[in-house]
Order: C-alpha cells, then structure tokens, then sequence
C-alpha cells in the first residue's frame, strides 16, 4: 500500500510540473491579435490621391482665389481652356432687335407679293424691279434677324478670355467661333461709344483688310456694366502680355 501511495504521489508532482511548463511557454509565446486589420487610413482628402492631383488641386485653389472660380470653356471641335473672362450679349437688346427684325423680315416678303402682283396686273418693268429690290432686303434683313435670334436662344455670348486662348463669337453658333492664342493677338484697343465698347484686335490672323478685327459690345439695357467690363478686359489682355495700341 505504501509503494502505490509513493507512485501516486510522484505522479501528480510530475503532472504539476509539466503544466506549470506548458503555462510558463504560453507565456513566452506572442499571442495573436483579434482585432481586424484596418488597412491603411488617411485623415482627410482622398485616399487615392498622387502628388500630381495635390499639385493640381492646389493650382486650382490658387487659381480659384485670383480670378474666381474657374470654368471649363469646352466647345466640340475647339480647343478646350480653363474660363478667365466671358463676356455676354445684352439679351433683351438681342431678344428686341429680334423680333423688330423679324417684322420688317414680314414686312418686306408683303410687299414683294404685293409688288408681284401688280406687275403681272400691270406689266410694268418697275414694279417687278422693285419685286427684285424687296426680295433681295428681305434676305438680308433675314439673314441679320437669324444672328440675332440664334444668338439669344443658343445664349452665345460676344467674346471668352481663357487661360490660353481667345474666343470670339461672331456668328451665333459657338462651334464656329474664331479661336486664336494671346500670343497672336499683336496689339488691343478698347473704345466706348455710347452704350457700347468697341473692341480692336490687330494680328496677322485678322483677314479684314483695315489690319483689326472689331469686336462690338453693345448693351443698351446694361449700361451700367461697361465700365467695370472695359477694366476688366484691359486687366485680362495686359495680364497676358497683350499690348495696347495708342
């Protein structure tokens, strides 16, 4: 009985000892995180983001605090650049010239027939040169009341001053606007006559044969904006090295 009690006892002090072992080397051992991994974080911004978009954003900050928000000029078929200056037509002197034209457009085609009719009725050579005359101020009457009238409901604007190019809409389609680099403009004057400003482009693109391109603001209704706007359009062009002629 005594030799079992012995081995029962030398049992248990063995397995003692080699849990206090086990306990000591779970010790010793790093233990492994549960807690998800995050990943990467960033505070603020965007989390994709390269030096050149930073560098981009914070050109357009500066750019944005200089001369306001900045604007896409995106026309198809021309050049794309970054808004600087736009400057507008006077849309109720464009809306009123319209139709006043419109009218005399009616006016004119009433008497052209009226015109034809006498002149079958009478036989007189006058009367249908006079048809000829009234047809022939009607198409161009026509023509002028469509530039007017295009340009309101396309609100196309007079001219756009971006970061690299000028664009000046002649016509009442944006797309065949005359785009041209500042470099290319030579010299600028600008004159104020009465409700208008009559901007002056010289430059070896010009193909009128006084040298200059004209370009006519006129706003009857908006007067009170041309001072401010002709300042602004000398500060622009002067801002790009644009000389101006005396």
């Amino acid at each position: 009985m005594a030799q079992k009690k012995q081995k029962s006892q030398a049992t248990t002090a063995r397995s003692k000892v080699n849990s206090v072992e086990r306990d000591e080397a779970d010790k010793s051992e790093p233990t492994a995180s549960t807690e998800p991994s995050k990943g990467p974080q960033k505070i603020g911004g965007h989390a994709q983001d390269s030096s050149a978009d930073k560098a981009k954003r914070a050109s357009d900050a500066v750019l944005g605090d200089i001369i306001g928000m900045a604007k896409p000029i995106a026309i198809p078929d021309l050049p794309e650049d970054e808004l600087e200056l736009s400057v507008g037509e006077d849309r109720k002197r464009l809306l009123l010239q319209g139709v006043l034209l419109l009218l005399a457009v009616l006016a004119l085609l009433f008497l052209t027939f009226w015109f034809g009719v006498v002149a079958n009725a009478s036989g007189n050579v006058w009367f249908l040169l006079a048809l000829i005359l009234s047809l022939t101020a009607a198409w161009f009457v026509s023509k002028r009341m469509g530039r007017f009238l295009g340009k309101f409901f396309m609100k196309t604007g007079v001219v756009d001053f971006g970061s690299k190019y000028v664009y000046i809409y002649e016509k009442s389609d944006p797309k065949e606007a005359t785009v041209v680099t500042y470099k290319d403009v030579k010299f600028y004057k600008t004159v104020r006559q009465g409700n208008s400003i009559r901007l002056l482009l010289w430059g070896d693109w010009v193909k009128h044969p006084s040298g200059y391109l004209y370009v006519g603001i006129t706003r009857p209704f908006m007067a009170d904006t041309l001072d401010p706007l002709e300042t602004q359009i000398c500060e622009t062009l002067a801002r790009h090295h644009v000389k101006e002629k005396k």
